[in-house]
């Protein structure tokens, strides 16, 4: 999760040309940091009129998977191996598991 946040705009692709700004030659999504390290403003120049950055929206997106993915491997309590046994046999489980990825 650091390394799209603090360095996402080195590697994660931006397919939408103009959604890369001021950069239109760098592949790469434009940085949802609100200033630089030095101080020169980001994302603060596309705030008002574009809203929440692509790329702070990607890590939100990403961190929702890895908690569904939490989830499943939060069933076990006692050092069990499987985390999948009985996986189907829990009718809540699945009740719930379906109203987050829903939701």
């Amino acid at each position: 999760m650091y390394s799209i946040v603090f360095a996402g705009e080195h590697f994660y692709p931006e397919p939408d040309v103009k959604y890369r700004f001021d950069r239109p030659d760098i592949p790469y999504v434009y940085p949802g940091r609100v200033e630089d390290w030095d101080g020169t403003p980001l994302w603060s120049k596309y705030k008002a009129e574009h809203g929440v950055s692509r790329q702070m929206t990607n890590v939100f997106n990403i961190f929702v998977v890895m908690q569904i993915f939490n989830l499943v491997n939060a069933r076990t309590i006692h050092d069990e191996f499987n985390v999948f046994s009985g996986l189907f046999k829990n009718g809540t489980f699945w009740i719930i598991m379906l109203i987050i990825i829903g939701g």
